[in-house]
């Protein structure tokens, strides 16, 4: 899973880097990025690269607002083209959530945070489906998958890091193919991530500073 993120990079980074041209919503620095919050989301409209925001934690346009439902921040790409939840959004409404890295737990006795960012410096580009509902407004989820190998040592999920290779296509409103599908929402390469533990502190979502990148002896 990828319940938390962090968004470290500069501005100007991140806009050249995914070519962004409509900035609606500004990037801003945050290191400890949990569910249910606004967050910033790149989705292209007829040709243009929009930054936009959207609450993390999808609702389906068919949910009433009274409907209780679990908080769908992220969607296993192995289910996420057959569940009513976002079949829909697969077909039309792809796009991508740019960040610096995420963070994931160890399971133990005292569950260990570990920082996950890419070991060539450059930002993230999560793959994402995003949804309109009527009470939730736009909301998005980010899709996971099996991981590759330095993910594999510390949970069994990692968010698709989706190739740049993919990005036209991902944000073209036609559907994707079985075989599109399979060759986009793959784990990262092995090597490709560096990986270290730090602070507990990031278990507390009120805990929002540079400091919680820091490395520790776990």
């Amino acid at each position: 899973m990828c319940g938390r993120y962090v968004r470290k990079d500069n501005a100007h980074l991140v806009y050249s880097f995914f070519e962004i041209n409509d900035i609606r919503v500004p990037w801003e620095p945050s290191f400890n990025v949990a569910p249910s919050t606004q967050i910033p989301v790149l989705r292209e409209t007829s040709g243009s690269r929009e930054l936009v925001e959207m609450r993390w934690g999808l609702r389906p346009a068919w949910a009433a607002a009274d409907k209780k439902l679990p908080l769908m921040h992220n969607a296993r790409a192995e289910t996420v083209a057959s569940l009513p939840s976002y079949r829909n959004a697969l077909i039309t409404r792809r796009c991508i959530v740019p960040a610096s890295g995420y963070f994931e737990w160890m399971a133990g006795v005292t569950k260990q945070p570990y920082y996950f960012e890419r070991a060539d410096g450059f930002p993230i580009g999560f793959a994402g489906i995003w949804e309109w509902n009527e009470a939730a407004g736009e909301t998005v989820s980010i899709i996971t998958t099996s991981p590759n190998a330095e993910a594999g040592k510390v949970h069994d999920r990692i968010p698709v890091i989706l190739r740049r290779g993919f990005w036209k296509r991902w944000f073209e409103p036609e559907p994707l193919s079985d075989e599109e599908r399979h060759r986009m929402l793959i784990p990262a390469p092995d090597g490709a991530l560096h990986v270290f533990p730090v602070s507990r502190d990031v278990g507390n979502v009120r805990n929002n500073y540079p400091e919680l990148l820091e490395r520790i002896q776990a």
